[in-house]
């Protein structure tokens, strides 16, 4: 993966891995005049081997010394033996003809055994942290020696070269539960309320770490939901009303941030946001006035804020500091967007079909999908802004109307709106991932059910 868009080779990964997974769940399910039931219990594991080398021999960070050695390459090569248990229940019950309790739990408890080693065949790498170790602990320059492909992270504590991998557990478990309760007004209008807890299991890092303590994983994350909506047939069943509005709060919510490394200088990595929240209301409203003619309409307004800001701990002074943001600016983002959350997102499909003979039927439609502007990391900086846009696609065909085969020419993007969809900054460089420009195409499907 060429991460920085430029013919230097100031950031590359080449990512070698496998994965062997085992899953297996079994439910006991039943229902009586009044409920619906359900328990089960789910078992898996993961092997995880995977090492990853990253590039950096025309970054500006890759002499660490005055005058060099030049860092080359750096080989992360991690293994994580993850097992997962799960058991859950869940019951639907009708408290006569209007209301309907829904209630849920999960016990979840997960292992990971970790290690992980950097490491290369690369003499400045080697040169270097030698250099770094020798340093922090008093010797002469030259004293530690490095031997190709040793692991060369720092033991957090002695500052003395690593060697060997480093090994480390990471145990959970938690309770994720739902309650709800449906209220049917009539046999067209359904409220409802919903309050849930989930979790989402922690997770150790893949950087070439300096030190050793920066193995160490980011923890579960947690969800306090809340969520209210109805769901309203009317225009005698012509048209569907879907309608919520919800409140997310989050305990340690897994983003990307960036930590201080006393020979990286910064390192990315998956953080801990102490506390943070996502508000808003979304609305949904299909609509067919005649036979053959459908129309779709929907949009979702989010606020989303950083309640406490994470910390972590400076392995050169020891002390707290507040964290980085994606473009490694230092700071308290307490009150900041979480990235990639545009404030207004609304799509608009029409669809009209009509047959043309006994056996065909001919279609057109449009697509209109609007987002508002985001950012890709916390504090909104200007560079890392994802400017808002919209897109039109077109549509037309035949088909079957036994539903065997249909045939399309569609134009996707039709107006060709310049975007990009992500960004990050990476080593010495701003990069953004455009979207794709107009693009015309004919689609063939044929059903052999």
């Amino acid at each position: 993966m060429d991460r920085d868009g430029t013919t230097l080779t100031n950031m590359g990964i080449d990512s070698v891995g496998s994965v062997d997974s085992f899953t297996q769940e079994l439910r006991l399910s039943g229902n009586t005049d009044l409920s619906q039931w359900l328990v089960g219990v789910n078992y898996a594991t993961n092997d995880v081997k995977s090492d990853e080398t990253v590039l950096i021999f025309d970054s500006t960070n890759a002499a660490l010394m005055p005058g060099g050695p030049f860092i080359d390459n750096s080989t992360t090569s991690i293994t994580q033996d993850i097992k997962d248990i799960g058991i859950f229940a869940n019951m639907e019950y009708d408290l006569g003809e209007k209301f309907t309790v829904l209630a849920g739990a999960r016990y979840t408890e997960s292992s990971n055994d970790f290690t992980s080693c950097s490491h290369s065949d690369d003499p400045g790498l080697n040169a270097t942290f030698g250099f770094f170790s020798d340093a922090l602990r008093g010797q002469a320059p030259g004293t530690t020696v490095i031997l190709p492909n040793q692991c060369v992270s720092l033991d957090a504590a002695t500052a003395e070269v690593s060697r060997t991998p480093y090994t480390d557990s990471l145990e959970e478990d938690n309770v994720s539960w739902r309650l709800g309760l449906n209220y049917r007004a009539n046999e067209d209008l359904l409220l409802y309320t919903l309050a849930s807890k989930g979790y989402k299991t922690g997770s150790y890092p893949i950087l070439p770490a300096s030190t050793t303590s920066q193995f160490e994983p980011v923890t579960q994350e947690s969800v306090q939901a809340l969520e209210g909506g109805l769901k309203w047939s009317f225009a005698e069943g012509k048209a569907q009303l879907n309608s919520a509005i919800f409140y997310y709060q989050y305990d340690d919510k897994q983003v990307r941030g960036s930590v201080k490394d006393p020979v990286y200088n910064q390192l990315d990595r998956l953080v801990n946001i102490p506390e943070s929240t996502i508000q808003g209301a979304e609305i949904e409203l299909t609509y067919s006035p005649i036979d053959g003619l459908l129309l779709r309409g929907s949009g979702t307004y989010v606020n989303t804020e950083v309640k406490e800001w994470y910390t972590f701990v400076n392995p050169t002074t020891g002390q707290d500091e507040d964290g980085l943001n994606g473009v490694r600016e230092q700071g308290d983002f307490s009150g900041s967007d979480l990235p990639f959350t545009p404030e207004m997102h609304f799509v608009a499909d029409v669809d009209y079909r009509r047959p043309i003979n006994e056996n065909l039927g001919g279609f057109v439609g449009a697509n209109l999908l609007y987002n508002s502007e985001a950012n890709s990391t916390f504090g909104d900086p200007d560079k890392t802004r994802i400017d808002s846009f919209t897109t039109l696609d077109l549509r037309a065909g035949v088909e079957a109307l036994d539903g065997t085969w249909t045939a399309t020419v569609w134009g996707r993007n039709v107006t060709d709106e310049y975007y990009w969809s992500n960004q990050f900054v990476t080593q010495d460089v701003l990069v953004r991932y455009a979207a794709k420009p107009v693009t015309y195409g004919i689609s063939f499907a044929y059903n052999f059910m």
